[in-house]
């Protein structure tokens, strides 16, 4: 039988899955704990533990996983993506009770999925490296796509006293990502025996190794707190502009739709430009819309202000997938899409602590402010910090 090329749609359904999890557990986290009569910094701290434990469990798995004797992506994947959907079932059986838990829970729903996102970037990259032909900007777009379908659909099942729609959307979408990481005609890649220099050379920290990349990663840090801000408390913002849970659904969708175009054709973009030049225009993009979303004065012109998720979070995260890929050895290169996964975990844990004690002392246009000078430091920083050349070592 003739070995499949072109994996493309085979990568979809991971996906797919991996996003549309991204409606329930991020676009819904203010909705569904505010329900469950936790205070806004109470959901920032959920949030945020959820992604601390994610980081520290990423950077073990990453270390595990570029080892040589290790168990592969496509394994360490179907086993997470299996528990993720047993801890959704049990949210699910947890209904309206049992409040304190159901936190617990949620969090840790948050921490996994956190966990899951590099593991699915390394099994596509893995595969390119072997000469596999796989659009990553085309099956990342599709997943934007299902995950404005799923985002906005869900607002219409959301409910003060019934708010299932999440452990059931939570569900449906972990079935989705381990059926597709199955079925994924993944092997695992085999590495030529390093010499003693280089064995000793690859002893070095990660962070020491990549200096510049070191820079980068803080850069990116604050560019996701921007970013998270808006997506966590993005329920605060739409109140505080005129709007219901329903606006904050199509504000949701709306950016989900607008990363579609740049994902679908980043494959031609960095024909043109390299992916250093792109993860710059993303940080702007990302700098742009939280200032935007400060100044704007009511829900409609928010609505505008998603146009900005076109050259800002989704060239910024796709991106920093290849950039990973271009700026490490082959070595590092799990260990790399893990550090670029961490930058947005610890972005999505300094917006939720960050963001959710200073609605509570300075309402939520002090907490918009505080995000537009950190995502300016994080421009700044990804500027300064980005290198085209193949790898940067020292």
């Amino acid at each position: 039988m003739k070995e499949k090329k072109n994996l493309t749609l085979n990568y979809i359904f991971v996906q797919v899955g991996m996003w549309a999890m991204y409606a329930p557990l991020m676009g819904y986290t203010s909705v569904f704990l505010l329900a469950k009569k936790f205070t806004n910094t109470e959901v920032g701290i959920i949030s945020g533990l959820g992604c601390v434990i994610s980081a520290v469990l990423q950077a073990l798995i990453s270390a595990y996983a570029d080892k040589e004797n290790a168990k592969s992506v496509k394994t360490l994947l179907t086993m997470i993506a299996s528990f993720q959907l047993v801890l959704a079932g049990v949210l699910l059986a947890l209904g309206n009770h049992l409040f304190l838990v159901a936190g617990i829970v949620f969090g840790a729903l948050i921490a996994i999925m956190q966990l899951m996102v590099p593991l699915t970037n390394s099994l596509a990259m893995e595969m390119m490296n072997q000469g596999k032909e796989i659009n990553y900007g085309v099956a990342r777009g599709t997943a934007s796509l299902l995950y404005a379908v799923l985002v906005n659909s869900m607002g219409a099942f959301v409910k003060d006293d019934d708010l299932s729609i999440v452990p059931i959307a939570t569900m449906i979408s972990a079935s989705i990502l381990l059926a597709g990481t199955v079925f994924f005609p993944f092997k695992k890649a085999k590495r030529h025996r390093e010499s003693v220099e280089e064995r000793t050379y690859e002893t070095k920290p990660f962070l020491v190794k990549y200096p510049k990349l070191a820079i980068f990663l803080v850069g990116a840090v604050c560019a996701y707190v921007g970013h998270n801000l808006i997506n966590t408390f993005l329920y605060q913002i739409v109140m505080l502009k005129g709007g219901t849970h329903t606006n904050m659904g199509v504000c949701l969708a709306l950016a989900a739709v607008f990363e579609i175009p740049v994902m679908f054709g980043f494959a031609f973009l960095v024909t043109k430009r390299d992916s250093s030049t792109w993860v710059r225009v993303g940080s702007v993009g990302i700098m742009f819309k939280i200032i935007l979303t400060l100044i704007v004065p009511n829900v409609m012109s928010l609505y505008f202000v998603q146009v900005c998720q076109l050259f800002g979070f989704a060239t910024f995260v796709v991106a920093t997938v290849y950039y990973a890929n271009h700026a490490v050895e082959e070595c590092d290169r799990v260990k790399g899409q893990a550090y670029m996964t961490m930058s947005n975990t610890l972005g999505i844990v300094f917006a939720s602590l960050l963001g959710g004690a200073l609605i509570d002392i300075l309402g939520t246009n002090g907490m918009l402010v505080v995000g537009s000078i950190i995502s300016v430091v994080g421009c700044v920083l990804v500027f300064i910090s980005t290198t085209k050349e193949k790898k940067e070592a020292i």
